[in-house]
């Protein structure tokens, strides 16, 4: 005779028990500092694997500012970076609307915008809190 098997319910999640006895019903919710490492660690990693996935676009676009402004990559981060921060849009996003313009699509004109000023700043004052 087979042992019987598990219920397994769908729909609403139930109230899970921990190894220390509570119950919690919200994932990622716990006391336990072992169950919070682990979801720590498996945010980090999802955060790696995306940079690792996005880091090509970001590389092109520094090749693009460099070669289109004569620049070295250091100028071309922050020039990238300065962007970013001023139009509110994601540093990736930047990078993937300066990597399709280097192929001809057109750049949209608030990013047209905020990548003059960024330039502008760089060569004025080459950077941030500088003087005159």
């Amino acid at each position: 005779m087979r042992p019987p098997q598990p219920q397994v319910r769908r729909g609403r999640a139930e109230p899970v028990q921990t190894p220390g006895g509570q119950s919690r019903s919200e994932p990622g919710k716990t006391d336990d500092p072992a169950l919070r490492e682990t979801a720590e660690l498996i945010r980090e990693r999802e955060q790696l694997l995306h940079a690792i996935e996005t880091r090509p676009t970001i590389d092109m676009a520094l090749g693009v500012l460099m070669a289109g402004f004569t620049c070295q990559q250091e100028d071309a981060w922050e020039i990238l970076v300065e962007v970013s921060q001023h139009s509110n849009v994601k540093l990736r996003e930047v990078a993937e609307v300066l990597t399709r313009g280097a192929s001809g699509q057109p750049i949209p004109a608030d990013l047209k915008n905020h990548l003059a000023a960024a330039v502008k700043a760089r060569r004025g004052g080459h950077g941030r809190g500088s003087s005159g």
